[in-house]
């Protein structure tokens, strides 16, 4: 398995879109390393192709993992040893309109998939 110190070892492309640099800023913190950051950009299809093309590594969310970039190369996964945190999930909807059937299952599919792992109660 990889460890954040061999992350550390090779270039790193940063993805920032959303909060994304922020979280892996805070768990960079959490250890003695700091990735070696060359690139940095809000596009995840410009981190998935400097990685298929062996510009850098990154770490991403399954979320946001695909095995290939828009070019067919393919972007290799390797388990990491160390502890990455959840990522919160947050859902929203208008409380003027009342909720569709699709939306109340759909909360109740993320109440009973994601909810539990993360220790934290469901806000609905």
């Amino acid at each position: 398995m990889v460890t954040f110190h061999d992350v550390a070892q090779y270039p790193y492309i940063m993805l920032t879109v959303d909060e994304a640099s922020n979280t892996a800023q805070r768990y960079w913190n959490q250890t003695p390393y700091q990735p070696d950051t060359i690139f940095r950009t809000s596009s995840v299809e410009s981190v998935r192709s400097l990685v298929a093309n062996d510009y850098g590594i990154t770490i991403l969310s399954d979320m946001v993992y695909r095995p290939w970039s828009l070019e067919g190369r393919r972007v290799e996964v390797r388990p990491l040893a160390d502890h990455v945190p959840a990522m919160e999930v947050g859902l929203v909807w208008s409380r003027k309109r009342e909720r569709s059937k699709a939306v109340t299952a759909f909360c109740e599919f993320m109440e009973l998939s994601v909810m539990p792992d993360s220790g934290a109660a469901p806000r609905f």
